[in-house]
């Protein structure tokens, strides 16, 4: 297959894959609500709003409202840094570690059939290519 078809075949590959309905949701998550619980849970506690804007790249506007969501349900809570009252830091919840472990167990669930047909093998294997891709410039986000 010539290198222009090749290239062709990837993006409609990977068009398709990124748009069936458990990538989107998972996609949204990410940069969502679930993106903030995952993130303080697994990364790190107590971080201001700017930082979460950043590393979820996300605008301002956008992690206010999540943050506000999040602290109407109870998963987050914004506290006041002890050295700097000035700063604020959005901390975790238990209620917001547990609504995290949730839906990473959902998502781990969504994927089992797909690493199950694969197998072992496979499933390192795409991963292995997929941080590939990930690392080609441009790539950045």
């Amino acid at each position: 297959m010539e290198e222009e078809n090749l290239g062709e075949e990837l993006y409609n590959l990977l068009a398709e894959l990124l748009n069936r309905k458990i990538n989107r949701t998972v996609q949204d998550s990410l940069r969502g609500e679930y993106g903030v619980l995952r993130y303080l849970v697994y990364v790190e506690d107590k971080v201001s709003a700017g930082s979460l804007t950043e590393q979820l790249r996300v605008v301002p506007g956008r992690m206010t409202d999540i943050l506000n969501s999040l602290e109407g349900k109870g998963l987050i809570k914004r506290c006041r840094d002890e050295r700097d009252k000035r700063k604020v830091h959005v901390c975790i919840t238990e209620a917001g570690r547990e609504e995290a472990e949730e839906k990473r167990a959902f998502i781990r669930r969504e994927y089992k059939g797909m690493f199950e047909l694969l197998g072992q093998k496979d499933t390192e294997e795409l991963i292995r290519l997929l941080k590939i891709v990930l690392a080609y410039p441009g790539n950045e986000g």
